[in-house]
């Protein structure tokens, strides 16, 4: 093994003013003013012997990337940085104040040169990263915080977005701690999972929430060091209080106090073992129902939209023609008979040291985090979500049965049906598959 070799680089990724902001329909208008930066950091980790063994992690402040958006984002980098496509991870901080992307559909309009100048910047970010390594010693910590609390309320009614005292919560942080061969601090990648929401749907100031807050703490405090927030499996975990820019920052203290402590306490060393591992999965989606359930669906669809439409909100008037819109594809694919349909989903593992990180498209339910890490050889094993693609809400097979904003209405903004409770069994065989691999 030779020398173990690190990077980081970073580039502001601030849409203009005015643009759509994502994540709640009930929106009065575009952004009007920018209360903080988004920034998009990359960390490049390599073995200075092991052409092509380098890892590139890459963080954004953005709601989600699609499928397709990430893929062409990983191959450009590693084609510029020398490294394997499945080595090269993008995960977003899932934020509801950023810009409209495409990954989510019927909240608001893209910015499509923004958009494309985005993906430009994480592409570079990432080569940045790897032409900036030097030699480092890098190492892990897992630390106790919580800022989230489990949503799914049960009631006579069925599952509501709430609190539940009762539900799964994954109470911890995983700090990955990298610093110059002079011990310096370099980077500092962290995740914890929690919604970025706690701005709600009347702020119209473009922000990072409290990941963004939680990054700039651990910068004020480590100046030397790029920090690197990289959201977890949150599709059922809100923050545990919410409604103000003081809230937000409150938050993003307590993990930004975390990850300082983590990195102070890691035990570091410069020989690191790396891997990487990677493979794409079709997930099954449900069939459409019959053409007559289907067309009473779309019926349905039409009638809320024009009761609604005349009070609607800025937003809210894209929400529900969307929902008219995804009412009529349902109807074409009912006259089709289409069956079998399948959405892909890019499965990711990567090897640092005694760590390991797994990457999982979409709004992955917090259970996924705990039985991933109860399977894998690694110690830790950070789970992030929203990483390399979106899918919507990706609940657990029991989740499926209890239904819930998650299962039965939100997968309207990404997928033509929901898709099938196998899909816990298929994303937790092919995590284990990789991981154990890379062991």
């Amino acid at each position: 093994m030779g020398q173990f070799l690190a990077g980081t680089a970073r580039e502001n990724i601030t849409p203009p003013v005015g643009v759509d902001q994502c994540g709640f329909a009930a929106r009065p208008g575009p952004s009007t003013g920018v209360h903080d930066d988004l920034m998009a950091k990359a960390v490049y980790l390599g073995d200075g012997d092991a052409e092509g063994g380098g890892i590139v992690l890459i963080t954004a402040d953005l709601i989600g990337l699609n499928h397709q958006q990430a893929t062409e984002i990983r191959e450009k980098v590693a084609a510029g940085a020398g490294v394997s496509a499945d080595a090269v991870m993008v995960t977003c901080s899932h934020t509801h104040s950023g810009p409209v992307t495409p990954c989510i559909r019927f909240l608001g309009a893209v910015d499509e040169d923004y958009m494309a100048a985005t993906e430009a910047k994480l592409a570079a970010v990432g080569i940045a990263a790897a032409k900036a390594a030097q030699p480092t010693v890098c190492g892990w910590r897992r630390e106790s915080v919580q800022i989230h609390n489990n949503r799914r309320q049960r009631t006579d009614q069925g599952v509501v977005l709430g609190y539940n005292p009762r539900g799964t919560v994954t109470p911890w942080e995983d700090v990955l701690a990298v610093d110059t061969a002079e011990g310096r601090p370099l980077a500092r990648w962290f995740t914890h999972a929690c919604h970025a929401v706690v701005l709600g749907g009347d702020n119209l100031l473009i922000s990072g929430d409290w990941p963004g807050y939680a990054q700039r703490v651990v910068e004020a405090a480590e100046p030397e060091a790029t920090a690197l927030y990289a959201q977890g499996c949150c599709g059922d975990l809100n923050p545990n209080a919410r409604g103000t820019f003081d809230i937000a920052e409150r938050h993003g203290k307590t993990v930004a106090g975390a990850a300082i402590k983590g990195a102070a306490q890691a035990e570091k060393s410069g020989d690191v073992a790396l891997g990487h591992a990677g493979k794409v999965l079709d997930l099954p989606l449900q069939d459409p129902p019959g053409v007559e359930e289907a067309e009473k669906i779309a019926a349905e669809m039409e009638a809320y939209y024009a009761e609604h439409e005349a009070a609607a909100m800025y937003l809210e008037k894209e929400w529900y023609k969307g929902w008219v819109a995804w009412g009529r594809r349902l109807v074409e694919l009912a006259k089709e008979g289409m069956t079998g349909m399948t959405t892909p989903y890019y499965v990711q593992a990567l090897r640092i040291g005694g760590g390991a990180i797994v990457g999982l498209p979409g709004e992955v339910f917090s259970q996924y985090a705990i039985n991933v890490g109860d399977a894998s050889p690694a110690t830790p094993t950070a789970v992030t979500a929203y990483t390399n693609g979106y899918v919507g809400y990706v609940p657990t097979e029991a989740a499926f049965a209890e239904g819930g904003y998650e299962v039965d209405v939100a997968y309207k903004i990404a997928l033509p049906t929901m898709l099938k409770p196998d899909c816990e069994r298929m994303i937790l065989g092919a995590t284990k598959e990789l991981v154990g691999g890379l062991f």
